[in-house]
């Protein structure tokens, strides 16, 4: 009888242990693949984190169209409130205002929405998605994310649970839409 329940609770933990949402490891040199979505037509996207600290720098690459940089200070880093609308984006090093972030969401919006469940980004309020309806995998694994939706129901944000990169794993209704499918 022992070893029954013994074995019962060795069980109930590695299931316990699998089912748990994992939080990849954001850090400089961090490489994702994602696709990217504009205007109906889909591009493979190469995104890597170049810097997390200011001028915290997310590199792109599209083969094909090229290569560039988002840099955003540490004032957009921490306090943000816009995303940047970016359908063709220049080649080269583009250098956001304060105000606005590309691919993540200020830490004082990650703040409120950890806090609230809700957060207003680009002029839009955003809720937790409630109760979610599928999980999120990435490189296989089911990620943490906080699932938001607009008061409209015409946008959707898959926000890494990560304070301290809030990165957008998966959009809908954006400018440019991603949907990233493995971080390395």
């Amino acid at each position: 009888m022992k070893k029954i329940i013994a074995i019962c609770f060795c069980l109930s933990i590695v299931l316990g242990v699998k089912a748990q949402k994992t939080v990849p490891e954001i850090k400089a040199g961090t490489v994702m693949y994602a696709g990217a979505f504009v205007q109906g037509q889909e591009f493979p996207l190469i995104l890597t984190i170049k810097s997390l600290t200011a001028p915290v720098s997310i590199g792109w690459s599209v083969d094909g169209y090229g290569e560039g940089a988002f840099e955003m200070s540490a004032k957009a880093f921490e306090s943000a409130t816009e995303l940047l609308a970016v359908t063709q984006p220049a080649l080269g090093v583009t250098k956001l205002s304060d105000k606005e972030t590309f691919g993540i969401i200020s830490k004082s919006a990650f703040k409120t929405l950890s806090d609230t469940k809700a957060f207003t980004y680009s002029g839009v309020n955003f809720k937790v998605k409630s109760p979610e309806t599928a999980a999120l995998k990435i490189s296989g694994k089911e990620v943490d994310v906080f699932h938001v939706v607009s008061e409209d129901g015409k946008q959707e944000l898959w926000i890494l649970n990560n304070a301290a990169f809030p990165l957008i794993v998966q959009s809908v209704g954006q400018a440019t839409d991603i949907a990233v499918s493995e971080i390395k």
